[in-house]
C-alpha cells in the first residue's frame, strides 16, 4: 500500500475511497463492485479542480440545448429518454462526444478509460456501440437545482425491462450493472449520494409503504473533480435536495461488463 501522506486511501465497510494515482491498487476493483464484494468507490481528483471549473464556466454558454428535468436540466442524450428513436439518440451521442471535446481539455474518454482500464482485471474499456457508426454517448451532464428536492430514490435495475436496453442487454450483463458520475461543481449544502441498505427482498421492488428514513443507509459526499462508482443497479440510491443558491453539477453514466467477460462499456 502507498503510504505517501498525502494520498488518501481508507476502506470503509463496503466503500473504498483512495487518491486517483492510486487506482492500480485494485486490478480488479470493477469487477469487485460487480459481484458485490464493494459498494463502491469513491476516486479522489480524476480531474483537477481548475480543469472543472473552466468545464462549468464553458457549461454556462450551453443554456439553449439543456433539457429540462424534475430535478432541473440535463446536457447530451439520455437512453432511458429516447424511447424507440435510437436514430435520434445516436445523432445526439455524435453530437455530444463533439461537444466533450470543447469543454475539457482533457480527452474526457480517454481520461475515464484510462481510471478505468486500471481496475478492470485487464480488461478493455470502451464506449457502447451498436455497430463503428452507432456509437452510444459516453456521459451526460445533470444539473441539479435547488430546492427541487433532488433525485428520488431509484435502482437502475428497474428500467431494464424497456425496449432501449434490448441491444445492450445483448451484449452486457446489464443485471445489477453500475453507475459511475464525476463532480463538475459541488452545491453549498445538500446534494449527497445516499446508498440505502436494505435486505434484498425489499430492495428488489420499491413501494410506497417502504420508509427509507428508518433504513440504514451511507452518505457520500464528493468533491470536484472526484468520481464515484457504485452498484447503481441493485443498490437504492438517491441524491438529497441542493440547498443554497450553487448548482450541483455531474457528468456520468453507467458501466457494465460484456457478456465474454473481456470488455467493460459505458454509456448514458
Amino acid at each position: 500500500m502507498n503510504t505517501n501522506p498525502t494520498k488518501i486511501e481508507l476502506t470503509i465497510n463496503k466503500w473504498l475511497t483512495f487518491n486517483a494515482e492510486l487506482a492500480s491498487n485494485y486490478p480488479d476493483g470493477i469487477n469487485k463492485i460487480y459481484q458485490g464484494e464493494m459498494d463502491g468507490m469513491l476516486l479522489k481528483e480524476v480531474f483537477s479542480k481548475a480543469e472543472m471549473l473552466e468545464v462549468k464556466s464553458r457549461l454556462e454558454k450551453e443554456s439553449d440545448e439543456l433539457e429540462t428535468v424534475r430535478y432541473g436540466t440535463t446536457l447530451g442524450c439520455v437512453l432511458m429518454a429516447s424511447g424507440s428513436d435510437k436514430e435520434r439518440y445516436f445523432q445526439g451521442a455524435d453530437s455530444f462526444r463533439d461537444k466533450l471535446k470543447t469543454l475539457f481539455n482533457t480527452n474526457f474518454e480517454a481520461r475515464v478509460e484510462e481510471v478505468l482500464s486500471k481496475m478492470s482485471g485487464g480488461r478493455k474499456v470502451e464506449v457502447a456501440r451498436e455497430n463503428d457508426e452507432r456509437i452510444y454517448t459516453p456521459a451526460t451532464v445533470r444539473f441539479v437545482y435547488p430546492n427541487r428536492g433532488g433525485m428520488v430514490p431509484h435502482k437502475n435495475n428497474d428500467f431494464l425491462s424497456n425496449s432501449y436496453y434490448d441491444h445492450l442487454k445483448q451484449i452486457a450483463k446489464m443485471l445489477n450493472a453500475l453507475s459511475y458520475f464525476i463532480i463538475i461543481d459541488t452545491p453549498e449544502s445538500g446534494g449527497d449520494l445516499v446508498l440505502y441498505d436494505l435486505p434484498t427482498e425489499e430492495s428488489m421492488t420499491l413501494t410506497k409503504n417502504l420508509d427509507l428514513e428508518k433504513c440504514p443507509k451511507r452518505y457520500i459526499t464528493p468533491d470536484i473533480g472526484d468520481m464515484i462508482i457504485f452498484h447503481g443497479g441493485n443498490i437504492v440510491h438517491q441524491i438529497t435536495d441542493v440547498i443554497g443558491q450553487k448548482v450541483r453539477i455531474t457528468i456520468g453514466g453507467f458501466l457494465a461488463m460484456s457478456k465474454d467477460e473481456q470488455k467493460f462499456f459505458y454509456w448514458s
